[in-house]
Parts: structure tokens; C-alpha cells; sequence
């Protein structure tokens, strides 16, 4: 017993050590260049060894799991004060109409997050991945953009940054469903067989690296036919989100900024990052995930009414910084419409009004598919 309790207050205290260490980096903005942030990393990677071992499941279920971050809906809040401060304007596609609602009600579903451990619910996705690690991080990068005209990003917050992005991504239900579509298609041509699913080799091979082939066509109008459970979603989530991430961070990151004298403002759906693809001359409807760092894409995500990132392969000659390219502000938006699952928001209904009516026929289109 003795033994034990030593064991597991040395772990608690390589916990602790290994936060403060994390909070101080960040708070310093360390990590300004590749091999000093490759450095952090590791010695990152050494505390989070500890983690699972201070971990308490609370096995706590029915919460509402936001799969798109509060800390990215929160900034099209309705008001800073007062009874609208958690309020937001949503437009529905399947209902068509706006609305105000409760940004704590919105862009989630109960237990999203909440996996499974030996047939124990287990919240350590939730809280220790998302909660406590990646947005309370993302968060301060986030805000550091927001906030700043020319943001000098070090190479670990621009590292933390595409982490974030990458799980947004994979978090969200449209991305579920092309991974429903993508077992289907493989089912179908007897490339995946059922006994794939509790083979976590067979997932990373067949679906993660698409080493079985399928193609972004081939998805888009396959029938759902196999289906994999919440495990296999968020195993498959968690790898896809890692890799994706990897590819991201050898991109350049940009900043886009609604030009000052527009009257235009950015929304955000409930599948956020949108893919503008230069090969096939469109905004993608879901994101081919094997073919990010093979393919010429454009990667965006709005981050505040005023302020989007996104990533590109090439150095943009005048700086990361675009301020007056309405057009790009334009795709964005409209990138948001069509590619949402259901839900697009705003803090100003206006926007979102002005949007339906300036996309109308192109989403009239998109509405027929």
C-alpha cells in the first residue's frame, strides 16, 4: 500500500510539473523556431505520459458535447452584456428560417465526446483532450490573432493552432457522415469487411491512409450501407486529426480580414473549415481527408466577425496578412452555406439575411442535390 501511494503521488507530482511547465511556455511564448518548439515537445510528450494516471472518470453522461468550440461561437455572441450575452442568430437549411437560441444549445449533441473505456462511459476525450488540452491552448492563440493587426506567431502556437483546426475538422457530423460513406464504399467493392472495425491496423491502413483507394467522387453519392460505432468515430477522429494536423503545419498560415470600409461580416456553420480545391475549381463539400498535402487546397476557418485564418502552400509576397481582398471574404462566407450540416451563424442577422439573398441562386442549386 505504501508502495503504491508513492508511486502515485510521484505520478501527481510529474502531473503538476508537467502543467506548469506547459502554462509557462505558452505564457512566455516559447518555442519561437522548429528546433526549440521539437524540444518542448518532447519534453511535453513526457508529462502527458502522466496524465491518463491523475485522471479521475467522472462517468458522467447527458452533457452536451459542442463539436464546434464555444470558445469560436462564443465570439459571434449576440452581446457583450445583458440577457443576449449568450445568445446567438442560427439559420437552418432544413427549416429555413433564423433564429436567436442559446449558443450553450447549439452546434453539439448530448455525449459527442463521451467514449467508452472496458464498458465504462469515459469523459477523458472530453475533458482532458479537448477541454483542458488543445482549446484552453488554442484558445490563447486564437486570441492573440483577434487581437493583434500583424500577430508574430511562434512555431509552436502556429504548431497548436493547426492541432486545433485539424480536430475541427474531424469533430463535426458531416465529417461522420463521409466517414460512414467512405466504410460503405469500401464495403461495398469488398474492400472493408465488418471484421475491419474492431481491427484498429485494418481502420489506420483501409480508412485513416486510404490505402484501399477510394476517391472523393466516389463518395458523393454513395448510399450509407455500413456504419461503424462511436469507438470506431472517434478512433478514427482522433488518427485522421493527427495526420491532417502534421500536413496543415507545413503550410503557410494567413490572416483574413474583412476590409474596413465593408459592411460584410464573416458567419461560421457548424462545419466551419472550408477546402477551396484548385484542381477541381470548387469549394468542397467535405474534405477528402487523404488528399490534404497531395492536393492544391486552401484551408479556412473564421475565427471572429472580422478575422479568418487560412493555410496555402504558397508565401503570399505582401505579408500573411490580407486585408483588402473582398473576394476571398466573399468565398468564405459562402463556403459556410453550402458546406454546413444544417446550421449556419451569426451574431447579426442582417449578415446572414444579405448572405440568402446574394448566394440564392447558387444555394437554390445546392438545396436540389
Amino acid at each position: 500500500m505504501g508502495n503504491k501511494y508513492k508511486i502515485n503521488f510521484l505520478v501527481y507530482i510529474f502531473y503538476r510539473a508537467g502543467t506548469k511547465f506547459r502554462n509557462f511556455i505558452f505564457r512566455k511564448r516559447l518555442g519561437k523556431k522548429r528546433w526549440s518548439a521539437k524540444i518542448i515537445f518532447s519534453i511535453m510528450s513526457f508529462f502527458e505520459l502522466f496524465e491518463q494516471g491523475v485522471y479521475i472518470n467522472s462517468g458522467e453522461t447527458g452533457r452536451f458535447d459542442h463539436y464546434v468550440s464555444r470558445l469560436l461561437l462564443n465570439r459571434w455572441r449576440i452581446a457583450e452584456i445583458g440577457t443576449d450575452k449568450g445568445k446567438i442568430f442560427r439559420w437552418s437549411r432544413s427549416k429555413n428560417s433564423i433564429e436567436k437560441v442559446a449558443i450553450s444549445k447549439v452546434a453539439g449533441e448530448i455525449d459527442w465526446d463521451m467514449a467508452n473505456a472496458k464498458g465504462v462511459p469515459s469523459d477523458f476525450i472530453r475533458k482532458k483532450l479537448f477541454a483542458e488540452l488543445l482549446e484552453d491552448k488554442a484558445s490563447d492563440v486564437i486570441k492573440l490573432i483577434n487581437n493583434s493587426s500583424f500577430p508574430d506567431l511562434t512555431y509552436l502556437e502556429e504548431s497548436t493552432l493547426a492541432v486545433y483546426v485539424a480536430h475541427q475538422i474531424t469533430r463535426v457530423p458531416l465529417f461522420y457522415d463521409y466517414l460512414l460513406r467512405f466504410l460503405s464504399a469500401g464495403y461495398s467493392q469488398k474492400l472493408i469487411d465488418y471484421s475491419d472495425l474492431g481491427n484498429k491496423e485494418a481502420l489506420l491502413k483501409k480508412v485513416a491512409y486510404n490505402e484501399i483507394g477510394i476517391t472523393y467522387e466516389q463518395l458523393q453519392n454513395q448510399i450509407k450501407i455500413m456504419g461503424g460505432g462511436k469507438p470506431q468515430r472517434l478512433l478514427l477522429s482522433l488518427i485522421i486529426a493527427s495526420d491532417i494536423a502534421e500536413k496543415i503545419g507545413r503550410r503557410n498560415l494567413n490572416i483574413l480580414e474583412v476590409p474596413t470600409k465593408s459592411n460584410d461580416e464573416f458567419v461560421i456553420s457548424d462545419n466551419p473549415v472550408v477546402f477551396l480545391d484548385f484542381e477541381r475549381h470548387t469549394i468542397l463539400h467535405f474534405v477528402p481527408w487523404w488528399e490534404i498535402g497531395e492536393k492544391d487546397f486552401w484551408i479556412f476557418m473564421p475565427i471572429s466577425p472580422k478575422k479568418a485564418i487560412f493555410y496555402s502552400k504558397l508565401k503570399n509576397k505582401d505579408g500573411p496578412v490580407e486585408k483588402d481582398n473582398n473576394d476571398l471574404v466573399q468565398l468564405l462566407n459562402f463556403g459556410q452555406y453550402p458546406c454546413c450540416s444544417d446550421n449556419v451563424f451569426s451574431h447579426n442577422k442582417d449578415i446572414i439575411e444579405k448572405h440568402l439573398n446574394f448566394y440564392n441562386n447558387e444555394l437554390s442549386y445546392v438545396r436540389q442535390r
